[in-house]
């Protein structure tokens, strides 16, 4: 079976989660627009308080966070979670799916021990520092 094309691997992956809280008995609904501040809410039972969650699924073992590009972990209003849903299709047509599930302040951790992990090995093989702006950040299923 061919992969998932991006632009429905990403809506697939923001209704999962939400489909996901929902059965667990969490509000949940999908933002759309292009200036959203988040991919999911889930929302209290009283309406009183909204989590933000950022989803990103990939069909590899990694996730494109775009954390340092975009500034992401200089914010102070950033996601309350982020979800990191792994889509895998089978041989049979069937799908397995991995949710790892982390907090804002522990994604932005990841990204910086993966970040130093390359500006170390990029800086070893040509003697000057990496612009971490220029590049794709991502996290690893490992990470």
């Amino acid at each position: 079976m061919e992969r998932i094309p991006s632009y429905l691997l990403n809506l697939a992956g923001e209704y999962r989660v939400c489909s996901e809280l929902n059965k667990r008995g969490v509000f949940a609904t999908v933002t759309y627009g292009n200036r959203k501040g988040a991919d999911v809410y889930a929302i209290s039972d009283r309406c009183e308080r909204a989590l933000k969650i950022e989803v990103k699924t990939s069909q590899m073992n990694s996730f494109v966070t775009s954390i340092t590009r975009k500034g992401l972990a200089k914010r102070r209003n950033g996601p309350d979670f982020w979800v990191l849903f792994r889509i895998e299709l089978r041989m049979d047509a069937s799908f397995k799916e991995t949710f790892f599930i982390l907090s804002d302040q522990e994604i932005c951790r990841i990204q910086r021990v993966r970040n130093g992990r390359f500006q170390k090995r990029y800086f070893a093989r040509h003697g000057k520092r990496f612009d971490m702006r220029k590049g794709v950040d991502n996290v690893t299923v490992d990470d």
